[in-house]
């Protein structure tokens, strides 16, 4: 059996695995935890073999247990649990450490655990690929950048990160919607987004990255989620339901 914990900051993703995670017979689910802190204490205690281990937690996140559980003698496997997020998923896949994607489907968490049997009866190299993906992650943070060059006119054009409004996509085009007027980027939304301050950009819908600092009002909409109007702009900006939890966070709505 392979003895396993949950990590997740909300009871209805926890309640969610575990429903999912019983219907296999050589899991063994052997505790939960609400937050990071806890996590670490839980794993110390109970020294899982398996770790299903959520990414966007309050005051320390999944990354940052997984740092600390990899200084430890004792490492159990870990799988990432993250909304829609293209940067996570490139180092995982770059690093063949695994993770599911929320809503989690049954089909998907078969193939997770399929993969963590694997690994779980050989360990090859599971210590030096999770020290891989945990240092891809820093160096991905040290690369993001303070400034923007747009083209305009034949011309190069400046962007303080603090003068971008907005960053979409019309059509094929990423487009910059900032205090200085609407410029369009060579760069996909997906490549900015990897690249800009994640303290002051939140991803709120695929075709969409604003800067929180412009937000002006939050308009409650259908099915839990949010609609937001930005400073300087007409447009309606929609959170799309896979990244409302982490918004309200943000916003500390409750």
């Amino acid at each position: 059996m392979i003895r396993c914990i949950i990590v997740d900051d909300e009871m209805p993703a926890r309640e969610e695995i575990k429903y999912l995670l019983q219907q296999f017979d050589d899991i063994d689910i052997v505790g939960e935890a609400a937050h990071g802190l806890e996590a670490i204490e839980l794993i110390q205690k109970l020294k899982p073999d398996l770790i299903f281990l959520d990414i966007k937690m309050p005051k320390i996140s999944g990354i940052e247990v997984a740092e600390h559980v990899i200084k430890d003698e004792y490492v159990p496997l870990i799988v990432f649990i993250t909304a829609f997020d293209q940067f996570a998923i490139k180092a995982f896949d770059v690093n063949a450490i695994d993770y599911l994607l929320k809503p989690i489907s049954k089909e998907r968490l078969k193939k997770t655990i399929d993969k963590i049997k694997e690994i779980y009866y050989s360990r090859i190299d599971y210590n030096d690929r999770l020290e891989k993906f945990l240092k891809y992650i820093k160096d991905e943070e040290r690369n993001k950048i303070n400034k923007i060059s747009v083209y305009k006119n034949g011309k190069l054009i400046p962007l303080n990160l603090n003068e971008i409004i907005y960053i979409t996509v019309e059509g094929r085009t990423t487009v910059i919607v900032s205090t200085k007027g609407r410029f369009e980027s060579n760069n996909t939304l997906s490549q900015l987004e990897r690249k800009l301050n994640t303290k002051n950009f939140f991803r709120s819908h695929r075709s969409f990255l604003i800067n929180i600092d412009y937000i002006e009002e939050i308009e409650p909409w259908f099915n839990s989620t949010y609609q937001i109007k930005m400073k300087y702009s007409k447009e309606k900006i929609p959170v799309s339901r896979s990244q409302v939890k982490e918004f309200r966070e943000i916003m500390n709505i409750n």
